[in-house]
């Protein structure tokens, strides 16, 4: 079977490379032939500012970059129909309304679209008018011509079941092998110092780690702590030590496994609420304990004072984070009971076998 991959990113685009390039050994060990057409290849994560160009030269940069990206495009959609099998993520195009999809459902009716966020949210409610007019019913409609749909939380299969009957959710998956756990030392050695709290993320959800700068601080005069940010750009704060870790695929599991908390702050939006819940995944793949807002899936993998705590207000924040400062034998505990979780559900291997057969059912029923 040959299967053409229209993924946002490459892989270091970490949606794409949750949903599809994690999984490429799998397909081709069940005989898949994969083809990548990733609509912002890797050079994209080199431009200093992704998406507020500054300065004539930065800003022709970037058009020059997404006119050769859409061209690149267009020529994989001529190709669609020598495929058994098209996945699409999200959408063709960003901010061009619905059309391309439809051209692409006719010349190769195996279409499946995958989403692990609330796009439709993102065009229902953009701040520009002109945007919400051309765009605010594309991803219904992409959903409705899709032979199945599938999704990455229960919050975005609720939305796709209005538009699509076949819609499959499934679990983020991590190699275990790769996401090795947090090393906690035995005995009753006094715990090392500063208490390292950690982010992981892209700068566009820095606005959200904003909201607890006055816990930062507050938490910055009781004790020796500081804030570590895994990201392309760097965060810089007042009210607390920041030390901030350049994103790598290479890298990333060894400074996370650095860290003693890991923290996922959201505000409690529909956007925020479809989000697929990876940040926090990834925190205890790696036997951290976190802290997280209760806010779409989150409150399904986080229990509270188990794996970690949810935390709705700044003084929730402050206790929840106070607690797990001063106890380092709770943080062990909550840290080892998150990484059984994603040993129970969250394997590479068990998602895996879920697509392989989503996918062949698509293909067995077209024949």
């Amino acid at each position: 079977m040959r299967i053409l991959f229209l993924t946002r990113y490459g892989p270091h685009g970490g949606s794409s490379r949750y949903m599809t390039y994690d999984y490429l050994q799998y397909y081709e060990r069940a005989g898949f032939e994969c083809c990548m057409s990733p609509l912002f290849d890797d050079r994209y994560f080199t431009f200093g500012t992704l998406s507020r160009p500054t300065g004539l030269r930065e800003i022709l940069s970037h058009a020059g970059y997404y006119v050769q990206r859409v061209s690149a495009r267009l020529k994989s959609l001529a190709v669609a129909s020598t495929y058994d099998l098209v996945i699409l993520e999200k959408e063709l195009l960003p901010y061009v309304p619905f059309g391309l999809e439809a051209w692409l459902k006719r010349h190769q009716p195996n279409l499946v679209v995958m989403y692990d966020d609330a796009t439709h949210v993102y065009y229902q409610q953009h701040p520009y008018r002109f945007v919400r007019m051309l765009c605010r019913n594309k991803i219904p409609r992409i959903l409705g011509i899709s032979k199945c749909v599938v999704v990455w939380n229960e919050i975005l299969a609720t939305y796709a079941r209005q538009f699509n009957h076949r819609v499959y959710r499934v679990d983020t998956g991590f190699d275990l092998r790769r996401y090795q756990p947090k090393e906690y030392t035995t005995g009753k050695e006094q715990p090392s110092c500063p208490v390292v709290i950690g982010w992981i993320g892209t700068p566009n959800s820095f606005p959200y780690i904003g909201t607890l700068e006055q816990v930062f601080a507050r938490l910055a005069r009781r004790y020796d702590v500081e804030f570590c940010v895994i990201s392309s750009e760097e965060y810089s704060s007042s009210h607390i030590k920041v030390t901030n870790k350049r994103w790598a695929v290479a890298t990333e599991v060894e400074n996370l496994r650095a860290v003693d908390i890991g923290i996922m702050p959201l505000a409690d939006n529909e956007w925020t609420r479809g989000k697929s819940g990876c940040k926090a995944l990834q925190y205890m793949a790696v036997a951290l304990p976190v802290v997280c807002s209760p806010v779409g899936v989150n409150t399904q993998i986080v229990q509270n004072g188990i794996n970690g705590f949810l935390a709705a207000t700044p003084q929730e924040w402050e206790s929840a984070l106070s607690t797990l400062i001063e106890d380092r034998a709770l943080r062990r505990r909550q840290g080892e009971a998150g990484r059984r979780l994603v040993e129970a559900s969250h394997s590479q291997e068990t998602t895996a076998e879920r697509l392989i057969d989503i996918l062949r059912g698509v293909v067995r029923e077209h024949k």
